[in-house]
Order: structure tokens, then sequence, then C-alpha cells
């Protein structure tokens, strides 16, 4: 009985408010920035102006920033952020109190639909929670969701990684369905990622055996391609030549950026007494070109020698 006629009063109220517009006077809503930055702490914050007697809601989308901050590992495992989202409604007319009572009453409740916008295609994520219940109480309240996101191996590394999250709620009605208790609200609120240096290198010899003449050069040509998803500087070396007096000697550096092919030589000189076959082992690194620190491992290629008189 009670909630009836708390009900009825807000409605009383509202027919009255329409019924003598001029004592209500307009004032102006405090503008908030649309997104806070801590430390190390992101939050997402808006607040819309009161619209009529209804209750506005206020979203928050908050995490911790350092976790955005290490780049992403191309194919490698996904990352979980964890989000907090934080509701509560703000109470700015006479008649808004009633509103809240009401809702206190009857224990209304609002669901926070979230969702994922647009990302790029070398990126992929997902919210562990698609929608959220809060009770009209005018406090806040926190719920947990979880955000994970990958990158391919296509992700370049010089990219970036916008994925927005949109959380929004529906308008409220009170009894009979045609007074808005508590508005309708949107907010979408970004989380940033960088890819990380993948490194990738695809190593063809023109042929895995040279034929060799005793003290005398020959050179075989290799090919090697940058699959990553940076400018890469390899670098050759020999690792294994066959014992004796050998002089061999490797192209050591090449500049290549993404999807380009270039070629690496290998020369030899037998020495005078070399007969039959043996092997030279060579390996190619690959390192981001503006961050040597940054490396793949080596791509190892066997070349058999071979003189047959």
């Amino acid at each position: 009985m009670k909630r009836k006629y708390v009900a009825v009063g807000i409605i009383l109220l509202f027919v009255g408010a329409s019924l003598t517009p001029a004592i209500v006077q307009s004032r102006d809503s405090p503008s908030l920035p649309t997104i806070l930055s801590a430390q190390k702490t992101d939050m997402g914050l808006s607040i819309l102006p009161g619209r009529g007697f209804a209750l506005d809601s206020i979203i928050q989308l908050s995490w911790n920033a350092s976790e955005t901050e290490e780049p992403l590992e191309p194919g490698g495992a996904p990352r979980s952020i964890n989000i907090t989202v934080t509701y509560h409604v703000l109470v700015s007319t006479f008649i808004g109190k009633f509103i809240l009572r009401y809702c206190l009453l009857t224990h209304q409740y609002v669901t926070v639909s979230l969702g994922i916008g647009d990302i790029p295609s070398w990126c992929t994520a997902s919210l562990s929670n698609h929608e959220l219940r809060y009770l009209i109480t005018g406090n806040e309240s926190s719920q947990l969701i979880t955000l994970t996101v990958a990158v391919d191996e296509h992700a370049p590394a010089y990219g970036l990684c916008r994925v927005p999250i949109h959380a929004s709620v529906d308008t409220l009605h009170g009894p009979f369905g045609f007074l808005p208790f508590i508005n309708e609200y949107n907010l979408t609120s970004f989380l940033y990622f960088q890819p990380g240096y993948f490194a990738h290198i695809v190593v063809i010899p023109e042929n895995d055996s040279m034929a060799v003449i005793p003290n005398e050069s020959s050179y075989l040509r290799i090919f090697i391609t940058n699959a990553g998803n940076a400018r890469t500087v390899v670098s050759g070396s020999i690792v294994r030549i066959p014992p004796g007096d050998w002089i061999t000697m490797i192209t050591d550096q090449i500049m290549l950026d993404v999807n380009m092919t270039s070629v690496a030589y290998l020369f030899v000189v037998p020495p005078v007494n070399f007969n039959g076959t043996d092997t030279i082992i060579i390996s190619f690194t690959p390192y981001k070109a503006d961050d040597q620190s940054q490396h793949g491992e080596p791509v190892y290629v066997l070349i058999r020698v071979i003189y047959e008189p």
C-alpha cells in the first residue's frame, strides 16, 4: 500500500508540474570531462544534463592503464584486462527524490548493456559479460568484467589496436509505463594496444648444394623475404666450415621492408687439396631495424659443397 501511495504521489507531482511550468526554473548541470586519467587508471565518465524530472544515469568504466602499455605479441597468448563498471543515478530535482524513494521501495533495477565497437581486422576482442544489473539505490555500485584482446601475425608493429567499449542504459518507466523515471544513457570508452615486433624471415637458397673447384671462387645466391610486421635487418654469419684452409664469406647484413625480398651471397674458395663432399652451415637472424634489442630466432641453412673431378 505504501508503494502505491508513493507512485500516485509522484504521478500527481508530474501532473502538477506540467500544469504550472512557470514555477520551474531551468538550471545548468555541472560540466564534467568525458574521460578522466589518473597515473595508472583511465576512467570514462559522462553525465547528461537533467531531462525533466527523471533521474539521470552515471556510468564509469575504469581499468589499470599499465596493463595496456606492454605491447601485444602478434600471434601470442591473449591478454585479459579487468574493467570496473560503476553505476549510480543523479538526483537533481525535488521530484527526483520521490522517484528514488519509489525505486528503493519497489527494488527497481537497470540493466547496463556492454559491447565492443569496430576493431582492426588483425585484432580480436571479447567481453566476459554483456549485461550487468544494478539496483537503484542512489549510491555507487561497481561490478567487474574482463576484456580479452589478442593480435595476429598480420598486426603492424607501428599500428595501434583501438578497442571501443560501449555501455548503455535504456529508459526506465514508472507505473503504467508512460512516465520516464530514469533516462536512457550511452557511453563509449577506448582502450589502446600496441602490437609488438613479429620477427619472421623466409630463407630459400637457389640450391642446396654448390659445385666447387679447389682454389677457385664459387658463389651461391640465397633469397630472404621479410614476412614479419616491421622493417628488419637480417644478419648473416657462417656457423660451420669444413676443416682445412677454406675461405668463406657471407653477406653480413640486409635491410628489408615488410614483404620485401633480397639476396644474400655465399662465397667459398676450397683448399687446393679438397676432394669429395662436405657441408657449410650458415645462419640468418632478424632484428627490428629501429630497435635491434628486439630480434627473432636464427634461421639455419645447410649447404653441401661438392667437387668431383
